[in-house]
């Protein structure tokens, strides 16, 4: 008998590896970027838990550490080292800072090599003190605790280390794993980040320099690897950027020029002494000037030849190299050396010259560089070369050069869709002489009869680019008038774009989006130019100006245009060194833009203009606006001006409302008689001391704590104007509540004041009565008001007229100026050449607002004395509600471009005054979105007044959340890329739309919102079919998206949700609140229940949503408006809808009988008497209504198709409904279906008790469904 067989022994797992096993699956769940369903970093997540998250991250460092060979792969790795760059961009958060900065402290320089070290020490005496504090503490720890301090110190060093080996094991030509590129790539990305933090910088840049990381990097073989390596050669180049960025490392003030300059004359003078003491060889060197010698040229002619030894010798003399030891060769290649001295002392080319010589229009290379300008539909893996935008910045310039930076690629990107498009349209093919015959045409763009290059005017002294390039394009506009006139239209300093195409495919060969447009179209060179004027007959500019423009005869137009002189200067200059052809003979397209989208080369130069000059910021926002310092060093408690007495003007209703207004205050009126105690009012606040000695501040310690809280009120008389009502000014009639108050307050005295407003909650109101009483209070004081949109204000027509009268009024009278941040933006210069001045500003809408258009009204006027005149910055906005619009999903995210400076100053701390009472919806809707804020609670009005009160008639409930099906077997559908569309939820809506407006709601009190575009056009496609020319119906008061939504408002909204198969973007709770926070009165989602309720970020206000029932619930024998209360249970019928085809149906159904009982209603009630028959005319009869349906089937489709019968963009198939009334073609001609407009049109069930008269109106009254069709008559 066979022995039984022996359990196979398992070797238990290690601490090391169950620890290891735990890392790898929080990181693939949180940071992998090969999972496509992960989850973001998330803060949160940590702190959930805080005990476990020191334990966790050294078990991260040691992971990161280990051997690739061992238990953690590189892929995993490469995770790794993406969340240690999440964590040092985090250092805002304590519970990551208190980890981090034991990586990032002066301790790290353990790393140094020891002569490197006490080069540094002597450099900063006092932090040989430091050091030396720190090595006594050392030698005070007990033994496993040094040996932890020291790893976590040597961190740093030896994660560069192992990059070196990674790096140094990728071939020059073999193939190479993605593994080590994309390891690479991340390390770069991480020193990156490393670099542009000032706390992080400060103490790393020297273990940086010392590791001589940047010369490895330039020799590696990666670099030279095309494909594989020209992102990495990307990074390097933003790396070696930071690493020589003009700036203190201990104490981060910005360097100047000539500080810059002293640095690079002591760097090579040190070099030189070394030559001439202790290298003979080197004689010629060390007797020359500086100039002479620190170009590249230079430096490789003079220590090219010396020995790897010798240029070892002078490296370890300049504490580059640890000492070589007597007798023994370098382990050192002479490459490697070489470089060494040579990439540390050339001369560098400085920020601002380089940044000057920049072309502001992009290239062909710029454009479709995926790297820097990714596709709009960016998944997230991978780095790319773009800086990002986070809480600090290391300089004003470094902060304005990120943003010039990524505002130029998100405008490359906008210009990319619009040549794609426009060169598309004109389907380039190659002729059967080899040239290019355009087989389209385009709106935006033309094909090109000639350039020609008219003026290349001479340099400036110290430039070496031409100071204006001038040509000559001329187009033949045989098109149609309108086109016509846009093109003649272009005004001056408008930009457009030339382009070459040499295409090689054949005449009518089919162009195909999904496949590469350059390929296609055989794009070549790509010039942006900026139109000076159109020629007139005789060549001469026609200028802008009141004079009509002359018509000019024929179909050719030739317009005058300047041409960038960076890129002219480096095209030329490539054209003569290398024989390339000459870009300026190539041009066959011009392609212009819409003018709206089209400003970016002037904000481009006001940022370029803002770089060049000595930007003056308050020394109160300095530190703030970079990110650092005490972020409530501005609020007005703090600033040594604050003001004791304001007048509060017309802020206050009454004495009552005024002690509301400071609760925990003891007011005290100057006046006891209680008929004296009216407004306006004076009020004395306690002031402290924001900055003073220890002997002021032991006196505010002994200060009465009743005294503290006291506040003296004046009552005042204002001034009177005149004895006519209409002299008296108008007065302020809405009682603010405590926390409006409190903004108020802080937005008249000076400093920083950031509002933050959820929706409803008066944030106009109170930017208003701001600016009232700063103007009141100090009159001599001009405030500059930016808004985010321009409906409201027009200041560009004030400043493009010519008229000295308008510049005087603007510079001299003005107290109170009005302009959008985009208009701020192009403007700053002439702003600033007319002398234009403010002291205070104030900005609505701010989280919507770009950095750096939130930042430029800041700098729209010079410095008094050297100091600016700002003494107050008002901010108003909403975080927590949609960001400003960026289209390319890298910048938004990757770059977070999306992140407003308001956001930015929430993240810092920067004190805010959170709005808590809204007036807007319903308290039932603002549940759907308050918990998204601190307390938002609601006014009482919204609980009082009749029509917050009140339900909606003919629907059960004020919000529902509608589930939608398949229709037809389809849910969401994409007709082309990222475009979604849902057939089912658009006809739902719709039908919904016409049933309210059937029982009377407005049209206008009801908008239609969705979450995508695709689903916008279908759903006016279907309203276009249905009603929009119906004038019994009509159409809704907006179809749009939620996005463009924002900031609006209505009565009732219909939301569709369109997706079926993933969440998509709603999952931005930001977007979810302006969603459900849109609506007044009645909020309707119709969306696929089941996917929406199982996303997690969703589950506040879905938890809400699903608590109702999931089909509509109507009462169509409810018209509006209805008495019902808002909550009650209704007298007559509930009918519930289970499906879309079941609610068309009846819809439809319920439009003919409300058609037959109008023309009842009228023959019964609105005959004319004989008299007013004229003769021969013959008073219509029921016989002739029923003969005239019979005439009108065939009209149905143009007055209101049945459901099936809708054709919309995506071509569906027609379908027959079920039912015999919705096979039924009957309808009237409009004309006889609809009333005049002297006569009164009643709802359909007002008519249905009054068709018959009163004895009828009783009858029907009892049974309704006698007259109005039910769902189950539908059925």
């Amino acid at each position: 008998m066979a022995a039984p067989a022996q359990p196979k022994k398992i070797v238990a797992p290690t601490v090391s590896q169950i620890n290891a096993e735990f890392v790898t699956q929080l990181a693939c769940k949180y940071w992998a970027p090969h999972i496509k369903k992960k989850s973001p970093f998330d803060i949160k997540t940590f702190k959930k838990k805080p005990d476990y998250f020191p334990f966790f991250f050294k078990c991260i460092l040691t992971a990161a550490l280990a051997d690739t060979d061992g238990e953690f792969s590189l892929h995993e790795q490469t995770v790794l080292l993406l969340f240690l760059d999440h964590c040092f961009n985090s250092l805002e958060v304590d519970l990551i800072r208190s980890q981090v900065q034991q990586l990032i402290s002066l301790p790290m320089w353990m790393g140094l090599q020891a002569a490197r070290l006490e080069l540094e020490l002597k450099k900063t005496p006092k932090l040989r003190k430091f050091w030396n504090l720190i090595k006594k503490n050392d030698e005070k720890m007990d033994p496993e605790a040094r040996e932890q301090a020291y790893q976590e110190r040597r961190f740093l060093s030896q994660l560069i280390q192992k990059f070196i080996s990674v790096l140094k094991s990728v071939p020059l030509s073999e193939p190479v794993t993605m593994d080590k590129v994309h390891y690479c790539e991340r390390f770069i990305e991480l020193m990156i980040d490393l670099e542009a933090l000032l706390p992080t910088r400060r103490w790393f840049n020297t273990i940086l320099d010392d590791s001589h990381l940047l010369v490895h990097c330039y020799l590696s073989n990666l670099v030279h690897r095309e494909e594989d390596g020209h992102l990495f050669s990307q990074l390097l180049d933003m790396l070696k950027f930071y690493t020589g960025f003009e700036i203190n490392d201990q104490t981060g003030n910005a360097l100047t020029e000539n500080e810059m300059t002293t640095i690079h004359y002591d760097r090579i003078t040190s070099l030189q002494r070394a030559a001439f003491a202790h290298f003979p060889e080197l004689y010629d060197f060390a007797l020359s000037n500086v100039a002479e010698v620190d170009t590249r040229e230079s430096l490789v002619k003079f220590f090219g030849p010396l020995s790897s030894n010798t240029l070892h010798e002078v490296a370890s003399y300049l504490c580059l190299l640890p000492t070589l030891p007597k007798n023994e060769d370098t382990t050192f290649d002479k490459e490697f050396l070489l470089e060494l001295l040579v990439s540390r002392h050339e001369r560098r080319i400085s920020q601002i010259q380089q940044l000057n010589q920049m072309p502001l229009y992009p290239t062909e290379k710029i454009i479709w560089d995926e790297n820097i300008v990714p596709t709009e539909y960016y998944s997230g893996e991978g780095c790319l070369a773009l800086p990002k935008l986070n809480l600090q910045f290391l300089t004003l310039h470094d902060y304005l050069l990120r943003n010039f930076n990524l505002f130029r690629l998100e405008s490359t990107y906008e210009i990319r869709q619009d040549i794609e498009d426009s060169v598309s349209r004109m389907k380039p093919w190659q002729s059967e002489y080899g040239g290019v015959v355009f087989g389209g045409w385009a709106r935006m763009a033309q094909p090109i009869v000639a350039f020609t290059v008219v003026e290349v005017a001479k340099p400036n002294i110290g430039e070496n680019w031409p100071t204006r390039v001038r040509a000559d394009v001329t187009i033949n506009l045989n098109v149609r008038d309108h086109i016509k006139d846009e093109w003649e239209g272009l005004r001056k300093h408008d930009v457009c774009f030339l382009i070459t195409v040499r295409p090689t495919k054949p005449y009518g060969t089919k162009f195909d989006r999904r496949r590469p447009f350059i390929e296609q179209v055989g794009l070549v060179y790509v010039r942006g130019c900026e139109i000076q004027g159109m020629l007139d007959d005789k060549g001469r500019v026609i200028e802008d100006g009141p004079e009509p423009r002359p018509n000019l005869r024929g179909e050719s137009r030739t317009f005058r245009v300047f041409l960038d002189p960076n890129q002219y200067q480096q095209d030329m200059t490539n054209t003569i060194q290398s024989g390339a052809e000459d870009v300026y003979d190539t041009f066959n397209i011009i392609m212009r833009r819409k003018p709206k989208e089209n400003n970016f080369k002037a904000v481009l130069e006001t940022i370029r203009n803002l770089m060049n000059t000595d930007c003056v910021v308050p020394d109160w926002l300095h530190d703030i606006i970079l990110g650092y310092g005490d972020p409530s060093s501005a609020h007005y408690s703090k600033m040594p001006n604050q003001i004791a007495t304001l007048d509060f003007n017309d802020t206050f209703l009454s004495i009552e409302h005024l002690k509301a207004s400071f609760p925990g205050h003891n007011v005290k009126v100057t006046v006891d008689d209680p008929a004296l105690q009216i407004p306006p009012f004076r009020i004395t606040f306690p002031v402290r001391s924001g900055k003073g000695t220890k002997r002021k501040d032991a006196d505010s310690a002994d200060e009465d704590p009743e005294e503290a809280k006291t506040l003296i009120v004046e009552p005042h008389v204002i001034p009177n104007r005149g004895p006519y009502p209409y002299s008296q000014p108008k007065r302020n009639t809405i009682q603010f509540t405590h926390t409006q108050i409190e903004a108020i307050r802080a937005g008249m005295q000076p400093g920083l004041t950031m509002v933050v407003g959820p929706p409803g909650t008066g944030k106009t109101d109170v930017a208003v009565q701001i600016i009232s009483n700063i103007y009141h209070n100090f009159p001599e004081q001009r405030t500059l008001i930016v808004t985010h949109s321009n409906q409201e204000f027009r200041a560009s027509e004030l400043l493009r007229s010519g008229l000295d009268r308008s510049k005087y009024l603007l510079v001299k009278e003005a107290k109170i100026i009005a302009m959008t941040c985009t208009h701020a933006a192009l403007k700053r210069h002439d702003l600033v050449k007319l002398g234009f001045k403010y002291d205070n500003i104030l900005m609505e809408e701010a989280a919507q607002i770009l950095e750096i258009e939130t930042f430029i009204p800041l700098l729209l006027q010079n410095p008094q004395d050297g100091f600016s005149r700002l003494k107050r910055w008002i901010m108003i906005g909403d975080h927590h509600q949609l960001p400003p619009v960026i289209k390319n999903m890298a910048f938004q995210k990757y770059s977070n471009m999306e992140q407003s400076l308001f956001t930015r100053f929430v993240r810092v701390g920067v004190p805010t005054v959170d709005l808590d009472a809204q007036g807007r919806a319903r308290a039932s809707l603002c549940n759907l979105y308050n918990w998204r804020y601190k307390n938002l609670g609601n006014l009482p009005h919204v609980q009082l007044l009749p029509e917050f009160s009140t339900a909606n008639a003919g629907l059960l409930y004020d919000f529902q959340l509608i589930n939608v099906e398949d229709f037809q077997g389809v849910g969401e559908s994409e007709p082309n890329p990222y475009f979604y569309q849902n057939l089912g939820e658009a006809e739902y809506v719709v039908a919904l739309f016409m049933y309210m407006c059937l029982l009377g709601y407005p049209a206008d009190k009801i908008s239609i919102l969705t979450t995508y575009n695709g689903q916008k056009h279908l759903i006016r496609d279907i309203i276009n079919r249905r009603c929009g020319n119906n004038p019994l119906i009509g159409r809704p008061n907006k179809v749009t998206t939620v996005d463009r939504f924002q900031g609006q408002q209505n009565d009732y909204i219909l939301l569709s949700l369109v997706r079926t198969r993933a969440v998509g973007h709603l999952r931005d709770v930001r977007r979810l609140v302006v969603a459900m926070s849109r609506a007044r009165l009645g909020l309707y989602i119709f969306a696929r229940v089941s996917l929406f309720q199982n996303c997690f970020e969703l589950t506040p206000a879905f938890s809400q949503l699903t608590a109702r029932p999931l089909h509509l619930h109507i009462i169509p024998a409810e018209p509006f408006p209805t008495t019902r209360k808002n909550g009650e249970r209704p007298s007559q019928e509930v009918q519930i809808v289970k499906n879309m085809p079941q609610m068309a149906n009846y819809v439809y159904n319920m439009y003919l009988h409300f058609i037959r009982t109008t023309h009842h209603y009228h023959q019964t009630f609105l005959q004319l008497p004989p008299a007013m028959v004229e003769e021969g005319e013959e008073i219509p009869s029921q016989e002739t209504e029923l003969e005239t349906e019979e005439d009108a089937m065939a009209a149905q489709d143009d007055i209101i198709p049945s459901p099936a019968d809708a054709r919309c963009s995506q071509e569906i198939p027609a379908s027959q409904p079920d039912t015999a009334s919705g096979q039924a073609k009957a309808a009237l001609d409009q004309t006889e279906m609809t009333p005049s407009p002297s006569e009164v049109t009643p709802t359909v069930c007002e008519m249905t008790a009054t068709s018959a008269g009163p004895a009828a109106a009783q009858a029907e009254a009892a049974t309704p469904q006698d007259t109005t069709p039910t769902l189950e008559e539908t059925e």
